[in-house]
C-alpha cells in the first residue's frame, strides 16, 4: 500500500492536511509523521519508504529545505534509481519566485504555498502519486 510522510513542526497543520487527505481520494494511504526533518531523515533511514513525502519549510532542527538535500543525498548513496526517488511536495509559507526556485532545484517535485484546500493538495498528490484504477 502508498503511504505518505507529513513533515511538519505544527502537529496542527499536520492534523489538517491528514484531514485533507482523508476527505480525497487517498483516504486509505498509510500516514507517517516526523515533526521536524532530523526525524524525517531518521524514520526514512530506518527503513521507511513513502511513495510521497510532504514537507514544511521552517521547522527546528532540521528545516524542510535542508532534509530535502539530505535525503536526496542518502538516495543517491544508497543507490536509487532516479525514477524510484520519493516524491517530495513543499508546503510551505515561503512562496517567493526565488524560494519555489530554490526547492526545485534541490529536489522538491512540487510546491504548495499555505493557506491551501483539500482541493489543492489532492490534484498536488495526483501529479506525483496518480491514482490506480
Amino acid at each position: 500500500m502508498a503511504s505518505i510522510m507529513i513533515v511538519d513542526d505544527s502537529s496542527v497543520t499536520r492534523k489538517v492536511i491528514k484531514k485533507h487527505i482523508g476527505s480525497g481520494p487517498y483516504a486509505n494511504l498509510n500516514l507517517i509523521e516526523a515533526s521536524d526533518g532530523e526525524q524525517a531523515l531518521e524514520t526514512f533511514k530506518g527503513g521507511a519508504q513513502p511513495d510521497v513525502v510532504l514537507s514544511d519549510w521552517n521547522m527546528p532542527k532540521m528545516n524542510g529545505l535542508e532534509f530535502v538535500k539530505k535525503l536526496r543525498e542518502y538516495e543517491t548513496s544508497i543507490g536509487t534509481e532516479p525514477e524510484k526517488k520519493v516524491k517530495i511536495i513543499m508546503i510551505t509559507t515561503e512562496g517567493t519566485i526565488d524560494k519555489v526556485t530554490e526547492a526545485m532545484e534541490s529536489g522538491v517535485n512540487e510546491y504548495i504555498v499555505k493557506p491551501f484546500t483539500a482541493d489543492t493538495l489532492n490534484k498536488t498528490l495526483k501529479k506525483v502519486l496518480p491514482l490506480r484504477v
